[in-house]
């Protein structure tokens, strides 16, 4: 059986909140303690309770260190917050479902909440998407489905509408809250919202803005009130002096920050602040004014960088401002009257305040809810339906911009002699009694612009009416619905380059792709595989990120692992391997994948990795980044590429930038700086590899050209009918391929040559034969000297006998006998396989 989710959850970093859709509309659910519909995502720890929201807020100031805020920001990380009453540490997911626990409590109508819609960043992560999911599982849901922040407060917006017509329109939102913020290109087309566009900041928003406050204004005034050393590295510190100052000032900076959005000046009071004590034991007791124009000069940069995102928007769709009917402002941040004047004055038109900031991303998802079916589980469905109960698949749009909307039914079991009869709860619509033939198919006339309700009933011979597991069919007319969410970036492969001794992307995925979404990629084993052994292992890591770019400069989301232990028998290299991807519409990714060397089939193969930073290797990993627009600069002048060389030096002040903020951060710092500094050094790499790709293109046109003369001249001696298609199939796309611009797309036409090549060579007895020749002299440097020797031998006899198939896995076996480092200076390893 089947029902509607209905409820909508907006899970968010500062607060969170609750909706429900019933018949048309929404209502957003109260904390029964105080009546307010936001519950602050805050949890405390006080002896043997667990304190949530306000009463977690307010217990921040007696004991700051049992108390976890902002946690949605270190979702899907390896981060967790120590507790120190409890003595343990606490996940950003087991947090997060102690707040959607509570929110249960907000359901006053006494229905079970167990299942719901919550709400993400559209720029979160495949990561962050899962431990979301993950918090909604612990909360004990037994169903999730994730939507986008922007495509909500679009529902929110356009269903709320009755006198503007929104029809083929496109706007931008604007959504800045408590710790993200996503800025999306969104547009109605026959009735239907989409994403078509996004670009986004996991760690910018209104906690940052407090931050700032606190760094910037309050920290410098406590300075000059007392004596410190380091005060603000103490704060940051987990094992600081000053660390359980931070999380209390970081509160009164958000009291001031809110108080400032309707006031000229706001008050901090550092004296109702417990033991606030400088370094020789000073009590400090101030009252500290921040005015309006101060809290505006501390967070100027990061508003111009929302709308430094939004003109990237612009001019990736070939739009002007002008093109959009308005920006609409969400979020609890955009209440600062700075961001909305800013905002105004970079895009010359006006925002749109028309839905409340605070609940429009909650009442969204309630809509969305009440587009979502929830099937109930078998065991719960036998006690939910009483016997005899006639079972009815119906199929409908909740939301429909017609006049008429489709409905079709099938009932299971249906005895002979049965008639049905659909009416509409105003009265004004009767189908009249219909004979049942097991099927129904009718056109359901809709009130315009209203929320219509059809009654479904079965009846007998005698006109009894029979028990039926089908609710009432509710449509809304003239409500807008979601033509599907879309994929925030690209989703690739990485795969090892031999022969540029690097690695390269394969995109599975592509940026703004419809969710759900399938897709099947073929790869090469890169190495002989043996049954059973543990060590041996094909293993494939799985990116998020722009697929034209490096893979360095892409966040991991997992790998893909089948090992030898899994496998019936020895896996050769160059065996192909099929690999299905599946990606839910709350981004679950999920891969089977089909050995064609063994026949066997293998399920979820995927495995998930949580992000971990680690401050000595970012800094390590800076320091490198560092070096590489050194030794480009040098390069760029030495081939007297001015403009290049210019854009480099200025690429290279940020990076030395970086370089300082890395070298503040302490091993244990409890903030979440190091995933912001690796964010951003992610994207000046990604700015480097875009800087260089002209240099990058020029070889990759060389290398291609020279390997496909080397293909050309084997495949017309040697090659068979399927070498010749494939050869005919990649210079087809020569022209597009060329003209591309894309260094990395050439890249992967090269490796497809040589993979011919090798296919060919592979067969050939001379290149067999030099092959196994070239691996005896290096006999010396393999890792198992008696499995070498054991190989060798076998190697002469297939010589003698002239077995090349057999001597073909030899060579194999004995490749991957070799170092790494050999592999890779080896003039063979072109011909070594693809992964």
């Amino acid at each position: 059986m089947t029902r509607m989710i209905n409820f909508g959850i907006d899970l968010g970093t500062s607060n969170s909140l609750v909706a429900k859709f019933d018949k048309g509309q929404v209502e957003i659910f109260k904390n029964p303690n105080g009546f307010k519909e936001t519950l602050p995502s805050v949890v405390g720890f006080r002896n043997d309770r667990i304190l949530v929201g306000e009463q977690a807020r307010t217990f921040v100031e007696r004991d700051p260190k049992s108390v976890a805020s902002r946690f949605k920001r270190k979702m899907g990380t390896t981060e967790t917050i120590k507790i120190k009453s409890i003595g343990a540490s606490k996940t950003p997911v087991e947090l997060s479902a102690y707040i959607l626990k509570e929110l249960k409590g907000f359901i006053h109508t006494g229905e079970p909440l167990d299942a719901a819609v919550i709400t993400i960043p559209a720029s979160f992560d495949t990561v962050q998407s899962n431990a979301t999911k993950e918090a909604g599982a612990l909360a004990g849901f037994k169903s999730v489905v994730l939507l986008q922040e922007p495509i909500a407060a679009s529902l929110a917006y356009a269903n709320k509408e009755r006198n503007v017509d929104l029809k083929n329109s496109q706007w931008m939102v604007y959504d800045l809250g408590g710790g993200t913020f996503d800025v999306a290109l969104v547009r109605i087309v026959e009735g239907e919202l989409t994403v078509v566009d996004h670009e986004g900041d996991n760690y910018l928003g209104g906690s940052d803005f407090d931050a700032m406050l606190v760094e910037k204004v309050v920290v410098p005034a406590l300075e000059k009130k007392g004596k410190f050393s380091d005060l603000l590295g103490q704060m940051k510190s987990e094992s600081g002096k000053y660390n359980r100052l931070f999380q209390s000032l970081i509160f009164k900076a958000e009291e001031a920050k809110i108080e400032l959005s309707t006031k000229t000046a706001a008050e901090i009071d550092l004296g109702s602040i417990r033991d606030l004590q400088d370094d020789e034991g000073n009590v400090i007791e101030a009252i500290l004014t921040v005015s309006r124009s101060d809290f505006e000069a501390v967070v100027k940069d990061a508003v111009e960088t929302t709308t430094e995102m939004m003109k990237k928007i612009l001019v990736r769709n070939s739009l002007q401002p002008q093109d959009l009917q308005f920006i609409l402002m969400v979020g609890g941040s955009t209440y600062i009257p700075y961001v909305r004047k800013r905002v105004e004055e970079v895009m010359g038109i006006s925002v749109n305040t028309g839905i409340d900031p605070t609940n429009a991303i909650a009442v969204g998802a309630a809509y969305f809810a009440g587009t979502k079916e929830f099937r109930v589980e078998a065991k719960e469905d036998k006690k939910a339906v009483a016997p005899g109960t006639l079972r009815i698949r119906a199929a409908y749009n909740r939301t429909s911009q017609e006049k008429e909307e489709p409905f079709t039914a099938k009932i299971d079991g249906a005895p002979d002699g049965l008639q049905y009869r659909i009416t509409r709860e105003d009265g004004s619509y009767d189908s009249g009694l219909r004979k049942l033939s097991g099927r129904i198919v009718e056109d359901l006339p809709l009130r315009e612009g209203a929320f219509n309700i059809f009654t479904l009933r079965i009846l007998d011979a005698q006109g009894n009416q029979l028990p039926t597991d089908l609710g009432s069919i509710q449509i809304a007319q003239g409500r807008y619905s979601v033509a599907g969410q879309m994929l925030p970036e690209d989703i690739s492969l990485v795969k090892d380059d031999h022969a540029a001794k690097d690695t390269r992307l394969q995109i599975v995925f592509s940026k703004n792709a419809v969710l759900p979404t399938k897709a099947k990629v073929t790869v090469e084993v890169g190495k002989t595989i043996v049954k059973g052994a543990r060590a041996d292992a094909i293993r494939i890591m799985v990116v998020e990120g722009p697929s034209d770019r490096h893979s360095a400069t892409n966040k991991p989301i997992g790998l893909l692992v089948i090992t030898g232990e899994q496998i019936s028998r020895d896996l050769i290299k160059g065996t192909e391997i099929d690999l299905n991807f599946e990606m839910s519409e709350s981004r679950e990714l999920s891969v089977s994948a089909f050995l064609n060397g063994t026949g066997q089939e293998f399920s979820q193969v995927f495995r998930a990795s949580e992000r971990k930073v680690d401050t000595q290797i970012l800094a390590t990993e800076i320091l490198k980044l560092e070096e590489r627009v050194q030794e480009e600069i040098a390069d760029a002048e030495k081939s007297g590429n001015s403009d290049v060389q210019e854009r480099l030096e200025r690429l290279l002040q940020p990076v030395q930038d970086l370089m300082g903020e890395a070298a503040k951060l302490s091993s244990d710092d409890v903030t979440d700086n190091k995933f912001q500094i690796e964010d951003r050094k992610r994207k000046l790499a990604q700015d480097l590899n875009e800087l260089t790709s002209g240099k990058r293109l020029q070889q990759a046109r060389n290398d291609y050209a020279e390997a496909k003369q080397d293909v050309a001249t084997l495949v017309r001696e040697s090659g068979n009918d399927r070498e010749r298609h494939m050869l005919s199939e990649i210079l087809g796309r020569e022209a597009s391929l060329l003209s591309s611009n894309s260094p990395e797309k050439i890249a992967v036409a090269t490796e497809a040559l040589k993979s011919i090549q090798w296919k060919i060579l592979a067969r050939t007895p001379d290149f067999l034969t030099g092959m196994y020749g070239h691996l005896v002299e290096r006999r010396a440097s393999m890792n198992d000297q008696l499995q070498a020797n054991t190989l060798i031998e076998q190697g002469k006899r297939c010589l003698a006998t002239g077995a090349w198939d057999d001597l073909r896995q030899i060579n194999a076996r004995l490749w991957d006998l070799m170092p790494e480092t050999e592999q890779a200076s080896s003039e063979m390893s072109n011909y070594t396989g693809i992964v």
